[in-house]
C-alpha cells in the first residue's frame, strides 16, 4: 500500500490528465443496436414451438397408424384411418353375429381406447399433414393403398408401405 501522496512509477502526477479506459457512448449504442437486431431475428427461432409441435403431431399420427395395423391384425377386423390435413380418426366396420361385417361400407364403429375415449386427434395450430389419405388395414396388416404412401408433416416425411402396412420414418 502506498502513502496517499505517493504515485507509482510511470504514472502521471496529480495535475496530469489520466488516460481514459472503457467504451465510448457510440460503441455502446452500436453494441445495443446489434443485440436488438439479433434478438428480433433469432429469438423467434429459439422460442417458437412449431418444430416441436410438428414432431409431436408426426409421432402421434405414426402411432395411430401403427395401432390401427396392430388392431386389425389382432382383432381380424379391418381398421380404416382417415388422415386429413389437420386431423385423423380410426373406425371399424360394424359387427354382424359377433364377426366383422365386411359388407358394411359405412365404417360406423369408432375405435376406442381402453378408457372409452375415441381414438382420434387434431393437429396443433399451424401444423398440417399432406396429402390427405384414407388407409384401410386388413386382418393381415396390409393396406388398401395401390403403392407406398409418403406423408409429410412439417419438414419430415414418413412412409406407409402398402404391402406390409409397416410405417417407416
Amino acid at each position: 500500500m502506498q502513502p496517499s501522496g505517493a504515485h507509482r512509477a510511470g504514472s502521471a502526477g496529480p495535475g496530469a490528465a489520466a488516460a481514459q479506459s472503457g467504451f465510448s457512448l457510440v460503441e455502446l449504442v452500436v453494441v445495443l443496436a446489434v443485440l436488438a437486431l439479433l434478438s428480433v431475428v433469432a429469438a423467434p427461432r429459439f422460442f417458437g414451438n412449431t418444430v416441436f409441435e410438428e414432431r409431436a403431431w408426426r409421432d402421434e399420427v405414426i402411432a395411430a397408424l401403427r395401432y390401427a395395423r396392430t388392431l386389425a391384425v389382432g382383432s381380424g377386423c379391418a381398421v380404416r384411418v382417415i388422415l386429413d390435413t389437420g386431423s385423423y380418426s380410426l373406425t371399424q366396420q360394424s359387427a354382424a353375429a359377433g364377426h366383422c361385417n365386411s359388407a358394411d361400407t359405412t365404417w360406423p364403429q369408432p375405435v376406442t381406447l381402453s378408457d372409452g375415449q375415441v381414438f382420434a386427434g387434431t393437429a396443433p395450430a399451424g401444423v398440417s399433414a399432406a396429402p390427405a389419405a384414407t388407409i384401410i388395414f386388413d386382418a393381415a396388416g396390409q393396406t388398401s393403398l395401390a403403392g407406398d404412401q409418403v406423408i409429410t408433416i412439417g419438414s419430415v416425411s414418413f412412409t406407409v408401405h402398402a404391402g406390409s402396412g409397416f410405417v417407416s420414418q
